[in-house]
């Protein structure tokens, strides 16, 4: 397929001063390509009067036209309207999961393809929205003092892309699965995180099989197989139940920061115990120290929380929390609940990200 050459086309036609100065003009002109195209056109193209492109047709391409005051939205709008299509709209630019990125990079996953679009607008976008997107043509209307924009997707092209993206995620979810099926001890918190990602990755699957169906629904059938999220989730999900994971927690008489550890884990669905010979632990030390203001009206708790997920079998530290802080209240019972109340909202937060983390997300 060859590469799609951008063209700017302008309403405004050349005025010249002196007779004399046309053939020099016109040499000028003829250097560039879209320079000459925009002089010589004093009527809008076809596309922007009849929303159709004799050059682009339905059969062969997907397309969408924007109608805005500035270029930029134009060509935002002409995207949202071609990817309309699919049942979606186009997301702000997001970050890919770290671990998407490094099976990128190493080339066992697809999930963005290099675009030619203007730096503006893929600033502005999330690129796996775009796949195949171009945009040829642009043109402004000086009457109107509006930006006109062709955005189109070869079908042949989105096709040949979606194909051999889905197949080499697909490729890469089975041999994730082989490699859990291949481990002496398959339910691990490390084979939890490949299940995790797979899933992740048929995720993305399951949007460019169903972009796929839209572009080439004979070619669409080759994938009408490919592994499910959905069941992805249903086998992390089973995983994750034998899975025992102990909460061991010093000084902790109501049991407040053991159950904010639990509801962590438990959001994944892993069972908590609070026995000591699992081979994940989550061990959290806490130092209460107290103390008055001058005037002895404020009593204070300092608090030190030392708390950790700890593979028992390797050794391995996996997920890290340290709290620390002071409280003040009236009373120090009051100040020591505040403080506990602070720690279990680290653990939410702090603590939920550090497994996120761990997980590679």
């Amino acid at each position: 397929m060859s590469k799609i050459k951008k063209t700017v086309i302008s309403s405004q036609p050349c005025y010249l001063a002196f007779f004399f100065l046309i053939p020099f003009l016109l040499t000028s002109c003829a250097s560039s390509e879209n320079v000459a195209k925009a002089s010589a056109s004093k009527n809008p193209p076809d596309w922007v009067v009849s929303g159709i492109s004799a050059a682009y047709p339905k059969s062969a391409y997907l397309t969408g036209i924007g109608r805005r005051a500035d270029k930029k939205s134009s060509e935002l709008e002409a995207i949202n309207e071609l990817v309309s299509v699919f049942g979606q709209t186009v997301t702000s630019s997001s970050d890919t999961s770290q671990r998407m990125k490094r099976a990128e990079k190493e080339g066992l996953v697809s999930y963005s393809q290099e675009n030619e679009l203007d730096q503006n607008i893929l600033r502005e976008v999330n690129q796996n929205d775009i796949i195949a997107v171009e945009i040829p043509q642009v043109y402004e209307s000086q009457k109107e003092a509006r930006w006109y924009a062709l955005a189109v997707m070869s079908r042949e092209k989105g096709s040949q892309i979606y194909s051999n993206m889905l197949q080499k995620n697909e490729n890469e979810i089975l041999s994730i699965k082989n490699q859990i099926k291949s481990d002496k001890d398959p339910n691990t918190l490390l084979n939890f995180s490949r299940l995790d990602f797979a899933e992740e990755i048929a995720f993305v699957n399951e949007g460019y099989y169903k972009r796929l169906m839209v572009l080439n629904p004979v070619e669409a059938q080759k994938f009408a197989s490919i592994t499910s999220s959905a069941s992805l989730h249903k086998e992390k999900s089973e995983m994750a139940s034998k899975i025992p994971v102990c909460v061991s927690v010093d000084s902790d008489s109501d049991g407040r920061i053991a159950k904010a550890f639990q509801e962590v884990m438990s959001s994944y669905g892993f069972n908590t115990t609070l026995g000591t010979n699992e081979r994940y632990q989550i061990s959290c030390k806490n130092h209460f120290a107290y103390s008055e203001s001058g005037d002895k009206k404020t009593k204070f708790c300092e608090y030190v929380a030392e708390c950790a997920l700890i593979d028992t079998f390797t050794g391995e530290t996996l997920v890290p929390l340290s709290v620390t802080g002071r409280e003040g209240s009236q009373t120090s019972e009051n100040a020591e609940v505040r403080a506990k109340q602070k720690i279990t909202q680290k653990i939410k937060s702090d603590f939920a990200k550090g497994f996120e983390k761990y997980l590679g997300k």
